[in-house]
């Protein structure tokens, strides 16, 4: 839980004197293997340019670009499978910018014609809501006023979190699910903050001085954002904060701009940095930083999110277990027969778990065949835990 005020002198004294200048290049020797599972990124010449894709590649090595009647995606967010993915993206019809639901290649806007700018979507741990900023524009201050609001994915009833005339963004949930952290600009500049779920309390947890913060990210216990090196360096670096202070990530320099941190475990993450010119993919290991290769281009690529195979022994998810918690038990069967009846709190974590047919859908005959090795498991002895 994240509550201290970090100030500009604890940065300054705590974590200047850890950066490293000496950060990788592109034509470094050294090599280091990507994590196995689903990337999702953007990639386009420009923002105003509106000529954003957004691809996926599969742990096999296959990459699908995903489109629909919608422009410019990007900011693509896998939920509790990498079949279900929400992003943003324009409705050329409507000129607006929506959330979208990609879920087993169907696409649905869920904000069609609303009114409003929706952008910035993330998904709370269950899969249940969907966090994202929302903007409308103010004829008083003759521009977009953005607050932070949340959806129910099911009933799509849309509540606002926040009420205020700074600028409110990039929001992302707590591991727990209790917080939303979210950047909060005054002035241009903006400062981390969170706010909680249950009583509302909004909570400065980052701000220095001139200095721009941004893109908090959340991975297991683990928590980034994204800052300038200092009020007269604007080159964005990344940062890991432990609730007392922040630290710079190694692969960090001044002379050019590492952001949109994407942890996969640990401190290990993808990140896009300005390297060599645009943004380009890398790979930090936890000691060797790499360009995603295979993945830049002279376009800027942006914005990754990454869905890791959870059985990696079997190179497939663990079958039967829906509710993601490592082991196949009676609760699966309960919570998939839960869903298949549209109770409203039957949330699969992992869909793809409970296809035991291999016919990309999830029905009754998968319940049966998932009662079917339940019985079998029961009589062997078998277990099915990881």
């Amino acid at each position: 839980m994240l509550r201290r005020l970090v100030s500009a002198a604890a940065v300054t004294a705590t974590v200047l004197s850890t950066i490293n200048m000496n950060t990788y290049s592109a034509d470094d020797p050294a090599q280091s293997d990507s994590p196995n599972g689903w990337l999702l990124w953007h990639s386009y010449s420009d923002y105003s340019s509106l000529d954003s894709k957004l691809y996926i590649k599969a742990p096999s090595g296959e990459i699908n670009e995903i489109t629909g009647d919608f422009i410019h995606p990007m900011n693509g967010r896998f939920g509790t499978d990498p079949d279900q993915i929400i992003f943003m993206a324009i409705d050329p019809q409507a000129d607006e910018w929506d959330i979208y639901l990609s879920s087993k290649g169907n696409i649905i806007n869920l904000t069609e014609k609303s009114g409003f700018r929706n952008e910035d979507p993330k998904w709370s741990p269950d899969g249940s809501t969907v966090v994202f900023k929302r903007g409308h524009w103010d004829s008083d201050t003759n521009g977009f006023i953005y607050d932070l609001a949340l959806m129910d994915i099911q009933t799509r009833e849309i509540n606002m979190l926040t009420d205020s005339n700074e600028e409110e963004a990039m929001p992302c949930y707590s591991a727990d699910g209790k917080y939303i952290y979210f950047a909060s600009y005054a002035s241009g500049i903006g400062a981390i903050k969170q706010i909680d779920l249950d009583s509302h309390v909004i909570e400065t947890i980052f701000d220095e001085i001139g200095v721009n913060a941004y893109y908090p990210v959340t991975k297991d216990t683990n928590f980034f954002f994204t800052k300038w090196y200092s009020e007269d360096n604007h080159h964005d670096q990344i940062m890991i904060f432990d609730n007392s202070k922040a630290e710079y990530m190694p692969f960090n320099s001044y002379s050019y701009d590492c952001s949109d941190a994407c942890p996969t475990k640990d401190e290990k993450m993808i990140f896009s940095c300005t390297m060599n010119g645009s943004y380009d993919l890398f790979y930090f290991d936890g000691n060797v930083t790499v360009p995603l290769s295979e993945l830049n281009s002279e376009k800027n690529e942006l914005g990754a999110d990454f869905f890791p195979i959870l059985n990696e022994s079997k190179d497939k998810y663990l079958k039967g277990d829906v509710n993601a918690d490592n082991s196949f038990t009676v609760a699966d069967l309960v919570l998939l027969q839960k869903w298949l009846l549209n109770f409203p709190d039957a949330n699969l974590r992992s869909w793809t778990s409970g296809d035991l047919c291999n016919d990309e859908k999830l029905d009754f005959f998968d319940l049966c065949m998932m009662r079917k090795e339940l019985i079998q498991k029961n009589s062997s002895g078998t277990s099915y835990g990881v």
